[in-house]
């Protein structure tokens, strides 16, 4: 009795058909429902013989695959799998996970995609930029201004005085030849202000303060908020950078009295304002 049990060896002890690591080779087997029972056997983490038995069913998918790729798969096998049928062999093989290429077939619809979508962009940021008056620096066309035959564009302000000086002359001789009429020449424009000289000689006549210190983000509406409480404003100017768009630090406030003009320059001197503390003073034309 002894010697039977003795006799008797364990599936793990089994040295028959042993592979390389001394495992047993792997199994198939079909069924008669069409499932393979696959039987393998392998070194867990700890170093031990295990079983693993697992049941599979086949199933034939039908996918696109690129022409090369199905040419090679009707190349002859070789070697042990010479009389295997066509396909893997789940036996002898183990089939990886399935990693898609995007080949160079796709690289021209990327691209057009990539500069559809810069398009889109350009296109966006048009759209979001903002439309300044050249007269007012509101947020409107220039022809649009409200105050066109009031004021002139601000940049007489900073410098270009001369030059639109010489461009109402050269208009004032073209008149003639083109359908365009300058404000300052249209009819009933005396009775808006006079003349363009008379005009511009009135409004550098009113008491103008500059105001100095400002932040960056300054704009044009920020400046008449921080005035309007001191009386009525006639204009103000902030002037901004072209290259940037910010606030270059400073702005013209024009009043319609003296008096508001100077309450602005008692409060708005040493006043914080935008984390800043701004400097008021008359301007250099109303000294």
């Amino acid at each position: 009795m002894s010697d039977k049990i003795n006799n008797t060896t364990n599936w793990a002890d089994d040295d028959d058909e042993l592979d390389e690591q001394g495992l047993p080779e792997t199994q198939v087997i079909a069924n008669d429902d069409g499932t393979k029972t696959i039987i393998e056997y392998r070194m867990n983490d700890d170093g031990k013989k295990v079983k693993v038995t697992r049941r599979v069913q086949e199933r034939v998918v039908q996918e696109r695959v690129n022409h090369a790729v199905a040419e090679r798969k009707k190349w002859a096998k070789f070697g042990q799998e010479v009389n295997s049928g066509p396909g893997p062999n789940i036996a002898t093989t183990k089939i990886g996970e399935i990693v898609w290429l995007k080949l160079s077939q796709y690289a021209a619809q990327q691209k057009q995609q990539e500069q559809d979508a810069l398009e889109q962009e350009k296109k966006a940021a048009v759209k979001s930029s903002q439309i300044r008056c050249r007269i007012c620096q509101g947020l409107h066309y220039t022809v649009k201004c409200p105050y066109k035959d009031t004021l002139v564009p601000l940049e007489e302000i900073t410098g270009g005085g001369d030059s639109a000086e010489a461009s109402a002359a050269d208009s004032g001789d073209k008149a003639g030849a083109s359908t365009y009429v300058p404000p300052h020449m249209r009819a009933g424009a005396a009775r808006l202000g006079g003349s363009g000289d008379g005009s511009r000689m009135a409004r550098d006549e009113l008491p103008t303060i500059r105001i100095t210190n400002l932040s960056e983000d300054t704009q044009e509406e920020d400046v008449k908020q921080l005035c309007r409480p001191f009386g009525a404003i006639s204009r103000a100017f902030v002037a901004i950078d072209r290259n940037t768009g910010n606030c270059k630090g400073f702005a013209f406030v024009s009043f319609y009295d003296r008096e508001s003009a100077e309450k602005a320059i008692s409060k708005l001197n040493g006043y914080g304002f935008d984390n800043l503390i701004l400097k008021a003073e008359w301007s250099s034309a109303s000294k």
